[in-house]
Order: C-alpha cells, then structure tokens, then sequence
C-alpha cells in the first residue's frame, strides 16, 4: 500500500502523545479540593484512555494476526506490540481508579497518586509508539491492503461515530499545530460526513472543549 498508514498513524500517535503530556500540568493546575475541576480534567484523561484502549484493540483484532501470518520475519516485534498493548491497558486501567478517586474528592493525595500513574502510563506510550512507529508501521505498508487498513481505522474510531461531539474534539486534537498541506491530506481521507461535519462546527467545538479544559481555576 502506500504511505497511507504511516502518515495516519503519525497523526494519530501525535495527539495522544501531546494529550497525554498534556495532563499531569492539568492535575498540578487544580486546586485542592476542587471537585467541579478535578472532574473536568479527569473526564479528559478518559477520553484519551477509551480513545488509546480503541485504537489499539482494533490493531489487536485486525492487525496483528494478518502480520503474523504474512510477515512471520517480524513476528518477534509483533509480539512485542501485543505485549506492549496488555502493559498500556493495565496502566490505562490504574490512571482510571486513581482519576474516579481523585474526581470525588480533588484531595491532594488522590492528585499525587493520579500523576505518578499519568507518569508511567506517560512512559509506556511514548516507547510503545516510538517502537511502533519504527519496526511495525513499514510491515503494516508493506503486509496490509489500503482496504484492510481502511477497516481497521474505521474500527478504531468507531467509538467516536457514537460521541460525534468527541469525534470532532479530537479531530481538532489531530489537526492541532499542523502544516495546512497536512490538514488538507487527513481531512481527504476522512469519511465526507464526517468532513463536512467538520467544515460545519469543528474548529468550534474543538475551541469551546479546550477553553472548558484549559480554564483558569477561580
């Protein structure tokens, strides 16, 4: 195929990693005990969890067999993918018990246990991609047909066709800090619903969710 996946997966990989980033200077930047903050930030860390956990269980699902059946030279970094994938889901799982802890109560404590689990789940992602990115995307172009990687795309956002709300949010997360040359080639690839729903109200949307998130504390 051509340099479809590696671009798609470049921007992809781009907002999680600077959402990601992004959230342990939003937990410092919530006051004690404020619960209405804490619960904005928490929802948003969410958000990338489900998104991330989607992602990569339709890489799991329709990825990764295909890879190893058709490349079995690379079997070994496919294993390491897959064994990538269980140890960001274990950490996707803590960040979410110490984020519900620290929602209901915006208790300090519960804060410092929420940043050092952002912190290593920070740590696995940024290997995990780095590793992803090198070793495994040039299998997926080479191994993977545009329709099976068309398909497996599709499955990973699909969450986001149920939230067409979020959907936009991280369309605007994607395309944030981006050349217009590259805007112009990720939103070409997009369903033309979806394009048009952008064209519509997402730079909007995208505005209003990053003013809420980013707000300064009273």
């Amino acid at each position: 195929m051509t340099s479809t996946a590696a671009f798609e997966m470049a921007m992809v990989h781009r907002a999680f990693r600077n959402e990601l980033h992004g959230v342990p200077a939003l937990i410092n930047s919530v006051h004690a005990e404020d619960v209405k903050r804490a619960a904005v930030v928490n929802a948003h860390l969410s958000f990338i969890g489900a998104l991330l956990h989607h992602h990569h269980a339709a890489e799991d699902d329709l990825i990764w067999p295909k890879l190893h059946a058709r490349a079995p030279a690379g079997d070994h970094d496919i294993c390491r993918m897959e064994d990538e994938h269980r140890a960001i889901a274990a950490g996707i799982d803590t960040a979410k018990a110490m984020g519900s802890e620290w929602a209901k109560t915006g208790a300090p404590s519960a804060a410092k246990r929420l940043r050092t689990a952002v912190d290593e789940l920070i740590g696995l992602v940024d290997v995990h991609l780095d590793d992803e990115e090198r070793d495994v995307v040039p299998l997926i172009e080479e191994y993977i047909s545009a329709a099976e990687w068309k398909k497996a795309t599709a499955r990973g956002a699909s969450i986001l066709r149920t939230h067409p709300r979020l959907g936009l949010v991280f369309a605007g997360c994607m395309l944030e800090g981006v050349s217009n040359e590259d805007k112009h080639r990720f939103l070409a690839g997009v369903p033309s619903a979806a394009r048009i729903m952008w064209q519509l109200a997402g730079t909007r949307t995208y505005e209003d969710y990053r003013a809420r998130l980013y707000s300064p504390a009273p």
